[in-house]
C-alpha cells in the first residue's frame, strides 16, 4: 500500500508540473530530438544549434520525474535553447520511475539497474560524438532528481556536477551515500513544495531528509568548509545556502513561494543550472566582494562605500602571531572607514577568496597590487598598511610612484629595516619553512596541519570577540567566511610559500630609503610586549626589537609631516580593537592634504 501510495504522489507531481510549468505533455518527440534504442531501452538525444562533428562538446543527461518521459523532460528543461556548448540527453526510465537508491521503490523492485544504463547511455553517446574530457553533467526533476542524486553518490567519478530540482533527498540515500570523489552538487526546492517536501517527512517506507539537511550531507561528503555563504537573491524570492571545499561546491536554491515544479517565476531553473555548471571554478563571493583578473589569475577584492568621492583607501593586510593575513582582519574596520570613504581590501594571492599561485612573496603583492588598482580603475589611493603589508606598499610606491597620484600611506605597526628587527623577522619560523620547505608542501598536502590550523582559527575568533566586543558594525559573517578560506590546503601551503619567501622581502625592504616625498603616519602599539613577556631567555633582543622600532616608526613619521600615534595595551589587530583609531588617523591625513 505505501508503495502504490508513493506512486500516486509521484505521478501526481508529474501531471502538476505539466500544469505549471506550461510544457503540455504528451510523449511525442520534439522536433529537434532524435530517439536513440538501447536494447529495450531509450533516450532523446539534442545535438547543439550547428553542430559539428570535429568539436569536442559538454554531455549533459537531464532525468524525467515519475510518471513522465523523456520528451516531457526535453519540453521542460529545453537546454539546448539556453547554450550550445551541451550535447543534451533525456533518458527513459525503464519503468514508471528510477532507482533511485532508496531501496525502496518499483524499479528497485524489478531489478532495474539504472546507473548501468546510465553508463551505457554515455558510452553509447561518446561513441557517436566527441565530449570534452571531465565534461559531463547531470540534471534530474522530482523522482528523477532523487535519481540524480544516486548518481551523485554512486557514479562521481563520471560527473562532474549534478544539479536536482524539486527533491529534498531519501533518508536511506542520505545514509548510505558514498562518493568515490567530491562532485558538486546543485538544488532548487519551493519551500512551499507538498509532495516532496521542503523539509522532508518521516515514513518506515520511504522517508525524506529536509532539503537542508540534504546539501549539508554532500557538503560533508564533500569535505566542505564548515560555513556556507547565505545570500538572498531575486528581490528578496531565493535563498542561498552555499558550501565549497575551494575546488566543489554544493549549494541550495530556496525559493519562497515555490511549489513542486521545474520553473519559477523569480527562478529560471534551466537558465541557472547551466550558470552554475559553468562557474564551477569560480568561488561564491560574498557581498560586495569581486575578483579582479592580475595576469593570469584572479585576486580578492572588497570594495565598500562606492558612492564617494576623492582617493580611494587600499586596505592591505599583514599578519598575526599564526601568520594569518588577509581581509578578515578588516570585518570592521571597513564597514567603518566606508561611511565616509571609498574603501577597497584587497587579498593577495593564495589568501582569502584570491587564487593560487607557486610564487607569492610580498614582493609580488607589491606588483600585483598595481595591476588590480589599474584594473578597477583607481589612480589615486590612500594606501593603510598593517604590519608586514608595509613591505608591499613600501615597495609598491617605488615602482609605482610615477604611474599612480599615491597620496599618502598609513602604516599600523609596519616592519622595520633595522638590524636587531630584521634578525628578529627573519629567524624563526621564517628560516625554519625556508629551510624546509620543499619537504613541507606535500606534507601539507596530506592534511596534517588542517586540525592545528582549526584550533588556531578557533583561538583567534574568540580572541576577535574580546577585542571587538558589541561594535554593531562587526561583520562577523564575512570575517568568518574569509578566515576558514585558510583551513584550504592550498591555503595552507600559500602561507608556507609566503614565510619562505619573508626573508627575502625584508632584504628588499631594507635596501630602500625611508620614505620621505608623502605624508606617513604611523600607529605604533606595544604588541612586542607580549612576546618579550613570553620569551624572557630572548627578552635582550627583543627589546631592542621594539625600542628600534620605536624609534624608526617615530622617524618616519617625523620626516614626511605625518603623525606617529603611540599605543599602550594595545593589540597588534588594531583594526579589530581600536577602528577609530584609524579612522582618526586617515581623517587626519585627509585634512592635511586637504583631499576629498
Amino acid at each position: 500500500m505505501k508503495l502504490q501510495l508513493r506512486f500516486l504522489q509521484l505521478v501526481s507531481a508529474a501531471l502538476l508540473a505539466v500544469l505549471l510549468t506550461g510544457c503540455g505533455g504528451g510523449d511525442s518527440e520534439p522536433d529537434n530530438s532524435n530517439l536513440m534504442k538501447l536494447g529495450d531501452r531509450s533516450y532523446l538525444l539534442v545535438l547543439p544549434a550547428n553542430y559539428r562533428a570535429e568539436q569536442e562538446y559538454k554531455l549533459l543527461l537531464a532525468f524525467h520525474g515519475s510518471g513522465g518521459s523523456s520528451a516531457d523532460m526535453q519540453r521542460t528543461a529545453d537546454f539546448n535553447r539556453y547554450s550550445n556548448d551541451y550535447i543534451v540527453a533525456y533518458p527513459q526510465a525503464g519503468t514508471i520511475e528510477w532507482n533511485e537508491g532508496c531501496n525502496c521503490n518499483i524499479a528497485n523492485r524489478l531489478g532495474i539497474d539504472d546507473l548501468a544504463f546510465v553508463d551505457e547511455v554515455i558510452a553509447d553517446i561518446s561513441a557517436r560524438h566527441r565530449l570534452q574530457q571531465g565534461e559531463i553533467y547531470a540534471a534530474g526533476f522530482s523522482q528523477g532528481g532523487l535519481f540524480t542524486q544516486n548518481l551523485a553518490c554512486n557514479r562521481s567519478n563520471r560527473f562532474k556536477a549534478v544539479a536536482v530540482v524539486a527533491a529534498p533527498m531519501s533518508g536511506q540515500l542520505w545514509q548510505s551515500c558514498a562518493p568515490e570523489q567530491p562532485v558538486s552538487i546543485m538544488m532548487a526546492m519551493g519551500k512551499n513544495d507538498t509532495v516532496l517536501p521542503y523539509n522532508g517527512y518521516t515514513d518506515s517506507n520511504f522517508g525524506l531528509v529536509s532539503a537542508k539537511q540534504a546539501i549539508a550531507r554532500f557538503a560533508s561528503l564533500n569535505n566542505s568548509l564548515p560555513l556556507a555563504q547565505q545570500q538572498t537573491l531575486a528581490t528578496e524570492q531565493v535563498e542561498l545556502l552555499s558550501y565549497s571545499n575551494g575546488r566543489q561546491k554544493a549549494e541550495l536554491f530556496s525559493i519562497k513561494q515555490g511549489q513542486h515544479q521545474w520553473q519559477f517565476s523569480q527562478f529560471d531553473t534551466s537558465a541557472e543550472i547551466l550558470q552554475f555548471f559553468q562557474q564551477l571554478d569560480s568561488p561564491r563571493l560574498p557581498e560586495a566582494s569581486s575578483l579582479v583578473q592580475v595576469g593570469d589569475k584572479r585576486m580578492h577584492v572588497r570594495l565598500m562605500g562606492e558612492q564617494h568621492a576623492g582617493p580611494a583607501v587600499v586596505l592591505l593586510a599583514g599578519p598575526n602571531e599564526n601568520y594569518h593575513s588577509d581581509s578578515a582582519w578588516f570585518a570592521l574596520l571597513q564597514p567603518l572607514l566606508a561611511e565616509k570613504y571609498r574603501v577597497y581590501s584587497i587579498d593577495r594571492l593564495g589568501n582569502g577568496f584570491s587564487e593560487s599561485d607557486d610564487d607569492l612573496s610580498y614582493r609580488r603583492f607589491a606588483e600585483d597590487l598595481a595591476t588590480a588598482l589599474q584594473q578597477l580603475d583607481e589612480q589615486q589611493v590612500v594606501i593603510v598598511a598593517m604590519a608586514s603589508a608595509s613591505i608591499s606598499a613600501r615597495l609598491f610606491y617605488q615602482q609605482q610612484q610615477q604611474a599612480f597620484d599615491i597620496k599618502a600611506m598609513l602604516l599600523v605597526d609596519p616592519d622595520v629595516p633595522t638590524p636587531n628587527a630584521l634578525s628578529v623577522y627573519q629567524g624563526y619560523p621564517a628560516d625554519w619553512y625556508l629551510a624546509n620547505l620543499e619537504a613541507l608542501l606535500p606534507h601539507l598536502a596530506t592534511g596534517a596541519w588542517t586540525e592545528r590550523t582549526s584550533q588556531k582559527l578557533q583561538a583567534e575568533r574568540s580572541h576577535a570577540e574580546q577585542l571587538v566586543g558589541d561594535n554593531p558594525l562587526m561583520d562577523w559573517h564575512y570575517f568568518d567566511l574569509i578566515s576558514q578560506q585558510r583551513l584550504l590546503i592550498s591555503h595552507q601551503q600559500n602561507r608556507a610559500r609566503e614565510i619562505a619567501a619573508y626573508s627575502a622581502d625584508l632584504d628588499a625592504y631594507a635596501a630602500l630609503p625611508m620614505l620621505s616625498a608623502i605624508p606617513v603616519s604611523v600607529i605604533d602599539t606595544d604588541f612586542e610586549q607580549a612576546q618579550i613577556d613570553a620569551n624572557p631567555e630572548s627578552a635582550e633582543l627583543l627589546s631592542l626589537w621594539q625600542q628600534e622600532s620605536t624609534s624608526w616608526n617615530r622617524q618616519q613619521a617625523e620626516q614626511t609631516n605625518g603623525q606617529y600615534i603611540a599605543l599602550n595595551n594595545s593589540d597588534h589587530l588594531l583594526a579589530l580593537q581600536q577602528p577609530e583609531t584609524i579612522k582618526a588617523a586617515l581623517d587626519w591625513l585627509f585634512a592635511q592634504l586637504q583631499l576629498p
